[in-house]
């Protein structure tokens, strides 16, 4: 598998295995430990570069190691084995990567790999907060926790869109590229990896509408999901009228702006209520939600949902 990183802020070649821990750390990839049989051998090789709020890394380590990765909280880490074959230890599950193979570390995940001689490894570095807001902008309802990936290796594209969007991002020259350019960049990756790899966010049964009062509503409520959000703070956020508030609503989503605040209400609670596994009561999250007619509020979840809300949770409970 090969990709073009031709273009870089930093290439170092003839390193040896602390050289790489180093780096990777001062890059906020982690603790690594590389521990390999002969410590004093310098045949590893790295390539990094920042690309907008995404950081991007090449390594191999020319021999056989045994990597220890410690707990990155703010990050998901998207490693592509390039070449040779990497035995992968996360979340109590075993698996071996060959080239062409592809898996997301989540926020808050220790990993352990063992290496061959031979592997070779680009790793993507996505913030949590900015693959968050990649997900609600194209329409996604996030919850409170991090977006969870199934813990499953994907094969990686060769060609198409995906492949062709990484490997120009890695040729590009971001000097030459506006911020506005880089952060289009990162949002369509975001944008491929949320549709590449399962996860257990959907993306909601309302139409999005792109104008730009209503994607303020959507993320002023989407940021206070739980509080009890009047029509005169939306028409502030917005900075109009409550009258040109409900017209707006009315032309572009067919709703009325409260009607729009209890969709996306729902849309949430049927999120947390699939995701949450310290969930065990309806009432409690519906309650947090605002939601204090408990008869009427599982009637208006059946309507959007399709299901009550005891009947989500138990099947995701179950």
């Amino acid at each position: 598998m090969k990709f073009d990183f031709s273009i870089y802020d930093l290439h170092v070649a003839e390193a040896s295995s602390q050289t790489l821990t180093n780096i990777l750390r001062d890059k906020a990839f982690g603790e690594y430990y590389f521990i390999q049989s002969s410590p004093l051998q310098k045949l590893a090789k790295l390539t990094f570069k920042e690309f907008g709020p995404l950081s991007i890394l090449e390594y191999e380590a020319g021999t056989s190691t045994n990597i220890r990765a410690s707990k990155v909280s703010s990050a998901y880490f998207l490693h592509i084995i390039l070449s040779g074959h990497s035995i992968g230890k996360s979340n109590n599950e075993v698996r071996t990567l060959r080239a062409g193979d592809s898996i997301l570390i989540m926020p808050g995940t220790r990993f352990e790999s063992n290496n061959s001689k031979s592997c070779r490894k680009l790793i993507v570095k996505i913030p949590t907060d900015f693959l968050h807001q990649t997900a609600r902008k194209f329409g996604y309802v996030t919850t409170k926790d991090p977006i969870q990936f199934e813990h499953k290796a994907n094969v990686f594209p060769m060609t198409g869109p995906l492949f062709n969007l990484l490997n120009d991002m890695l040729q590009q020259d971001k000097r030459t590229l506006c911020d506005r350019a880089l952060i289009y960049y990162c949002r369509l990756f975001n944008s491929a990896i949320l549709t590449m790899f399962k996860s257990n966010f959907t993306q909601p049964q309302s139409t999005l509408s792109l104008h730009r009062h209503v994607e303020r509503v959507r993320n002023y409520v989407l940021d206070n999901i739980t509080a009890d959000i009047t029509i005169d703070e939306l028409a502030k956020v917005c900075q109009i009228s409550r009258k040109s508030l409900y017209n707006l609503f009315e032309r572009e989503a067919g709703l009325t702006p409260s009607a729009y605040i209890r969709r996306l209400k729902l849309e949430s609670i049927h999120s947390e209520l699939k995701n949450n596994e310290r969930i065990r009561n309806v009432t409690q999250v519906a309650l947090e939600y605002g939601f204090t007619n408990l008869g009427r509020f599982s009637a208006q979840y059946r309507e959007q949902i399709g299901e009550l809300p005891s009947q989500t949770l138990r099947h995701f409970t179950h």
